[in-house]
């Protein structure tokens, strides 16, 4: 998968922009992932939001059509095994399997589909990068499932972070 990074001044305009997925993520565990991409988008220094802090804002806060949609999609497209979206330990039914300051991870599993990770960084003060994982469990039905998903992830993806940027909770 070819991938490339934004120019700074694109970045800057607050925009999410695709870039390289980072390697050696010790946080996704051994195994090959069979998808992958990142999501930068600038934030201001001045916010202060831990990680968990913009994701939720960016999803739990997003308009209910595209939230209901992110679920609906979820669930029985992928059909991804999701806790109950009310839960503290869950963001719209994924589970919180990391949550610190600058690092937060969501994972979902699918006996149809496999394994996602959702893996939200701060590297600095000034940049936010979300990066998705898939795993196949059965890798012919997954990469068709995913032939459909995958076009309105990446647009989904970074129009909840550009939402999240310019807000706050």
């Amino acid at each position: 998968m070819t991938t490339q990074v934004a120019s700074p001044a694109v970045v800057r305009s607050g925009r999410a922009q695709r870039v390289p997925v980072p390697r050696d993520e010790p946080l996704i565990g051994d195994a090959a992932y069979d998808y992958a991409d990142s999501f930068e988008v600038r934030v201001p220094e001045s916010d202060e939001r831990s990680m968990e802090e913009f994701v939720r804002c960016a999803i739990e806060d997003a308009p209910r059509p595209v939230r209901e949609l992110v679920w609906l999609v979820h669930r029985d497209v992928l059909r991804l095994r999701l806790g109950p979206r009310s839960s503290a330990s869950h963001v719209l039914g994924w589970r919180i399997k990391t949550s610190e300051r600058d690092v937060f991870r969501l994972e979902a599993t699918s006996p149809l589909f496999g394994r996602g990770v959702i893996l939200a960084r701060r590297p600095d003060s000034t940049r936010a990068v979300v990066t998705t994982y898939v795993f196949h469990s059965r890798p012919t039905l997954g990469r068709a499932i995913w032939t459909f998903v995958g076009p309105l992830h990446r647009r989904v993806a970074p129009y909840l972070m550009e939402r999240a940027r310019g807000a706050s909770r």
